[in-house]
């Protein structure tokens, strides 16, 4: 696919997330669903909807080429973490009225799997989620280990029995399963593989419908009026995607790996910081105003960032 093309494609994508977005807000806001119905319908996605994309993403004749994509993307995922969170200690200091754990927490953890996978399936498609399984799994070992650590402010240990449960997810189970199927070159049989391609075909509207309906609950026009809102929205969706554009030209060489690395690192700041905000006693409004408020920028940032990464990715 040639590079301007494929900027097509994603600012297309892009064009019917924010579609769906819209959805969300508008069927939460006229109570189609409520907060309650909301929280089912996520449940609903990261239980049975992601697993079943993700396995359907394994189910792929088994190539050398791809295990050696797979773990590059584990390898190239790690060094990019590690490079956001040396930016953002040196960026982001602790400074009085400022909940800086809060703010690092944001711009560290996208949104990789509500706005990530969606979008790499779109581009990239079953290789795409193949390799973004890869990152989302370094993502839950490090925001069970080192986001605990940062929003704890230190005080809670990382115990590997507490660390072990959290990440027994479908997600991760899923990844295990698929990548059995994959190492052994087992097809499943229609009769299922059909069923489990359907249910995660509604991984994307379900995903945005659920994103726009956690929008719609939040006072966005006073989260708008905040200056210090779009500074960690640039570091997020601006800042964090050049370092590891800048990262995967050095070190990559492969564009599949390079292409899903970027685009999760584009997404903008995750729900997690929310939730943890809230198990940590952390200032959780404020981190419901970053998550709504570089969600909306990150429908300019990601097609304008990935037409400029594109030509130094491929």
């Amino acid at each position: 696919m040639a590079e301007m093309e494929m900027t097509m494609v994603i600012t297309e994508k892009i064009l019917e997330m924010v579609f769906l977005l819209i959805v969300g807000a508008v069927v939460y806001k006229t109570g189609v669903i409520d907060a309650a119905s909301n929280k089912k319908l996520s449940n609903f996605l990261l239980m049975v909807i992601s697993p079943a994309l993700i396995i359907s993403s394994y189910q792929m004749e088994y190539d050398p080429r791809l295990l050696k994509e797979l773990l590059l993307t584990f390898a190239l995922s790690a060094a990019s973490f590690a490079a956001v969170i040396l930016f953002c200690r040196v960026v982001l200091r602790e400074r009085p009225g400022v909940d800086s754990p809060v703010e690092k927490m944001a711009v560290i953890y996208s949104n990789c799997g509500f706005i990530g996978i969606p979008l790499i399936n779109g581009i990239l498609g079953a290789e795409g989620v193949f390799c973004m399984t890869a990152y989302t799994t370094v993502f839950n070992v490090l925001v069970w280990t080192h986001g605990v650590i940062l929003m704890s402010g230190g005080g809670e240990r990382v115990r590997l029995k507490d660390m072990w449960k959290n990440l027994v997810t479908p997600a991760v189970i899923a990844v295990v399963i698929g990548l059995a199927l994959f190492l052994t070159g087992t097809s499943l049989p229609a009769v299922i593989a059909n069923p489990i391609a359907s249910v995660g075909d509604m991984n994307t509207p379900i995903a945005m419908i659920v994103a726009g309906a956690n929008l719609a609950q939040g006072n966005l026009l006073a989260s708008l009026k905040k200056v210090r809102v779009y500074y960690i929205s640039f570091l997020k969706l601006i800042a964090a995607p050049v370092i590891t554009v800048v990262l995967l030209f050095f070190l990559s060489g492969d564009f599949n790996v390079s292409m899903t690395i970027f685009v999760a690192s584009a997404c903008p700041a995750g729900a997690m910081g929310t939730m943890f905000a809230l198990r940590y006693n952390r200032d959780s409004n404020y981190a419901s105003e970053l998550f709504a408020v570089s969600t909306i920028l990150s429908m300019l940032t990601i097609p304008l960032m990935a037409a400029a990464a594109i030509p130094l990715l491929s």
